[in-house]
């Protein structure tokens, strides 16, 4: 059985081949740093440490795309990556090689023309949404003058030092 599937994203996965192939040039850069004998031993070794870090990265981003529930990133993964024919492609993706080949010549036409994608909004009221995310970030406290009754906000800050005051002088009243 034959499942279809179609360009995802193709921006996004445009921009994770190229910074795989940024981390494979810089890791070779490196490379080569680290095997240079005239470079100093300290540099050698920074060289050695950052390379590491990279391949890292760059093991993240395979695995991601490697393992990602979209085909196309898989297709794109296999073709782009690890340098896989289309044939492979399509053996590996199990759909069929005419399919893999639309979609892989849809992909070649978009990457002559990039198109920023739309940034989708699911949340419906942002702007409420950010006060709520600010609220939970940086709480404000509330609390009513004995004397007048007017309300004033206290800053976080100063609302945990109160409140630490009061939690040590109950400690103290109680014997804790």
């Amino acid at each position: 059985m034959t499942r279809s599937f179609g360009l995802y994203n193709p921006g996004t996965n445009l921009r994770m081949i190229q910074d795989a192939y940024k981390i494979m040039d810089y890791i070779e850069r490196l490379e080569s740093i680290e095997h240079d004998e005239g470079s100093s031993l300290e540099r050698r070794q920074a060289a050695a440490k950052e390379k590491s870090y990279q391949v890292k990265d760059l093991e993240d981003l395979k695995s991601y795309m490697r393992n990602s529930k979209h085909d196309f990133t898989k297709l794109v993964y296999y073709k782009y990556i690890e340098g896989y024919s289309l044939e492979e492609v399509a053996q590996v993706l199990g759909h069929s090689y005419s399919n893999v080949a639309k979609i892989h010549a849809s992909f070649t036409e978009y990457m002559k023309q990039p198109k920023e994608e739309p940034i989708l909004n699911p949340i419906q009221n942002f702007n409420e949404y950010l006060e709520q995310l600010r609220e939970l970030i940086n709480p404000k406290y509330e609390t009513c003058c004995v004397h007048c009754g007017s309300t004033t906000t206290i800053p976080h800050e100063q609302a945990r030092k109160i409140f630490a005051n009061e939690s040590r002088r109950e400690r103290v009243k109680t014997g804790r």
